[in-house]
């Protein structure tokens, strides 16, 4: 039975997921869904952009095969086409807050994704619609939190805490007991030592190191890093 949407449809993001599921839930797929607008593209010059031309796009209102729907409104949908269960991709950790919200009115069960290559160390509590892309690590006792997407090659020490709908980019590396605040976005190939606090809405830049902790709603980035401005 087709019951199964994925909200997100960026190759970057519901692309590479719809490729890591196994058969079994590849034909439960009903369709995309996502709450942003989706303007049209020339995606001759958007292949141009790219270093390959494999970026899959939205043509005649189809993508991976499946049709696509572009609505804030989109519990008609589910309703319409018999939708039980959702994976959530997209880019946004408000927007996916928002998607949860409305999901639980509707009771429509929200799925999590962890590779079969991440190591989980043991007492690690996993919150719902997570997505753990593969070659990651979850130390000892640490915990994350609901809707948060962690990509590829992250290395989560013991005894940490991930907020929810949290943003980790590739090769972050964090020290045991840290904490990472709800909506915060981690970018690529960040350290942060250990007992780090970082606020709910903070953003730490690209490469950065984070020695210091991070107040609510601030961007830091460098080697160290250093408070940039408030995050908007």
């Amino acid at each position: 039975m087709k019951d199964t949407a994925i909200f997100g449809f960026k190759d970057s993001s519901a692309g590479q997921l719809i490729n890591m599921l196994d058969d079994k839930y590849k034909k439960k797929l009903n369709c995309i869904l996502t709450t942003n607008e989706v303007s049209k593209i020339d995606i001759t010059k958007e292949h141009k952009k790219r270093p390959n031309k494999k970026t899959e796009f939205i043509l005649n209102n189809k993508i991976y095969g499946l049709p696509i729907f572009h609505k804030k409104n989109f519990v008609k949908t589910l309703k319409e086409r018999k939708i039980k269960k959702v994976f959530i991709m997209e880019d946004s950790g408000q927007e996916r807050s928002n998607i949860f919200e409305q999901l639980k009115k509707e009771k429509i069960k929200i799925l999590s994704f962890i590779h079969s290559s991440v190591k989980l160390m043991g007492h690690n509590k996993i919150g719902k619609g997570v997505i753990i892309f593969p070659d990651c690590y979850l130390g000892y006792k640490s915990d994350i939190g609901d809707g948060v997407v962690i990509q590829s090659g992250c290395r989560i020490e013991h005894h940490n805490i991930i907020g929810n709908f949290c943003d980790l980019n590739p090769n972050l590396t964090t020290g045991g007991f840290t904490k990472i605040g709800n909506y915060s976005e981690i970018n690529i190939s960040v350290d942060i030592i250990n007992k780090i606090r970082i606020g709910n809405f903070s953003r730490v830049g690209a490469g950065s190191l984070v020695l210091k902790n991070i107040k609510d709603k601030e961007l830091h980035y460098g080697r160290p890093s250093k408070f940039v401005r408030k995050n908007k």
